[in-house]
């Protein structure tokens, strides 16, 4: 009931906003502050996390699994490539070793359904994608199947939805019903 009233009262999500990547810098900046980081490792270890894009030719089943010790698979359609994972120091950042090569990725939001992260340099320059997305193999199972891209940016969205509007919508709830009252009682 409290998640129907803060969506009552909150605004949409823009349908206007285009590329995963553009809903992404949108929807950031407001979920943010709802996030973890790396050193809560219950939030992201061991969990089987789906890599989603909006291609329009992606159609492979990626997952990321991070298991404790630093080791790191990657299952491209079921058949998996070893590699390992560190923590780069005190920074929210990830050093992915797969197949010789090394990566290093900065940490954008985590919790328990989302881990988003973005490739350290200027990738948009170099015409790649901005964010690398990932959500809990479980939270992209809908209804009717898995959820497409634009479902799990609401899926996000709400993360926001929930929590930033949700003590809002009480406050003024009870405000309204303590004004009815008091007029009524008069």
């Amino acid at each position: 009931m409290f998640n129907d009233i803060s969506r009552a009262l909150s605004p949409e999500l823009p349908h206007d906003l285009g590329t995963m990547d553009q809903h992404l810098d949108f929807i950031l900046p407001k979920v943010i502050p709802f996030g973890e980081d790396l050193r809560e490792e219950h939030f992201w270890l061991g969990k089987r996390w789906k890599e989603v894009r909006d291609d329009e030719g992606f159609h492979e089943a990626i997952l990321h699994i991070f298991n404790p010790g630093g080791e790191y698979l990657l299952s491209l359609d079921g058949n998996l490539i070893k590699g390992s994972w560190r923590k780069l120091g005190n920074e929210n950042s990830l050093i992915l070793e797969v197949a010789g090569r090394s990566e290093l990725f900065d940490l954008r939001f985590l919790n328990a359904e989302f881990i988003i992260l973005t490739k350290h340099g200027d990738q948009a320059r170099k015409g790649q994608r901005k964010y690398f997305c990932l959500v809990y193999e479980r939270a992209v199972r809908g209804r009717g199947g898995e959820l497409d891209w634009r479902n799990i940016m609401e899926k996000l969205f709400n993360i926001w939805r929930e929590n930033s509007l949700g003590l809002w919508a009480w406050i003024t709830l009870i405000a309204v019903i303590g004004l009815i009252i008091y007029f009524s009682v008069r």
